[in-house]
């Protein structure tokens, strides 16, 4: 191989190693770049999902919610329908308490009772549960009772005997303690409850407030129980845009 050849190799290998540097330094840069605005990108789609998420999540609250609220308000206007004037035992803008037969446990007497008679006979008493409260009248009087068993189907067994006579076909049912109230947590949130017979739950939760307004016969607001022909409730919540109001009339 002679001079000239060897100069030309060396140029090729020199220029060949150039290329390869220029090569290796622009594609780090181009590299660099692109992760860079990948991250950019991914970032922003990060932020947009948990956004996104964030948003569905509340909705999903807030359906939860309405649909709580929907419920708790039928359970309320069924109940309430069932009260009349004389049953009520308090009514104040955080309470309504009432008597009435929520289970709808109605049967009557197939036999005279008679004074000091503890066990009467009846049409159907199955399903009445023991501690019950149960009414039993006739044209002239009414007089209530507590079980001291659990109802059988021909018979209900009372915890003191009647202290009247009663003739067959006597009217008997069962009387429930009902009330709604408000409660308030440390936090201030408010929650409506649901008491029967002593047990009380959570009907409709995470309220920012409620109270019970009470109506006479004339459209006037009242605070006297006998007068009482409406209860509206009005709950302000921050799942819905506007008031929630039911009014609901008692029984007549």
């Amino acid at each position: 191989m002679n001079q000239g050849d060897i100069t030309r190799s060396g140029k090729r290998r020199r220029r060949s190693i150039g290329l390869l540097f220029d090569k290796r330094g622009v594609c780090l840069t181009e590299l660099m770049v692109s992760l860079t605005a990948g991250v950019i990108v991914l970032a922003a789609a990060l932020n947009a999902f948990n956004v996104a998420q964030v948003h569905a999540s509340k909705q999903q609250k807030d359906l939860r919610h309405q649909q709580d609220l929907r419920l708790g308000l039928e359970v309320f206007e069924q109940e309430v329908r069932l009260a009349v004037a004389e049953s009520i035992v308090s009514a104040t803008p955080d309470e309504f308490r009432f008597h009435a037969n929520i289970s709808a446990h109605r049967t009557m007497t197939t036999g005279s009772v008679v004074l000091g008679q503890s066990v009467i006979s009846v049409k159907d008493g199955s399903g009445w549960s023991e501690g019950k409260t149960v009414i039993i009248c006739s044209q002239q009087a009414c007089e209530s009772h507590r079980l001291s068993r659990s109802g059988q189907q021909y018979q209900l067994t009372l915890t003191e005997p009647v202290a009247s006579s009663f003739p067959d076909g006597a009217s008997v049912e069962v009387t429930n303690r009902v009330g709604y109230y408000t409660k308030r947590d440390e936090n201030g949130t408010v929650r409506l409850m649901r008491m029967v017979d002593g047990g009380a739950n959570t009907l409709i939760g995470d309220l920012d407030d409620l109270h019970f307004t009470y109506w006479d016969g004339y459209g006037h607001v009242t605070k006297q129980p006998s007068l009482v022909k409406r209860v509206v409730l009005e709950i302000e919540s921050n799942h819905s845009l506007h008031k929630v109001m039911r009014e609901v009339s008692l029984r007549s």
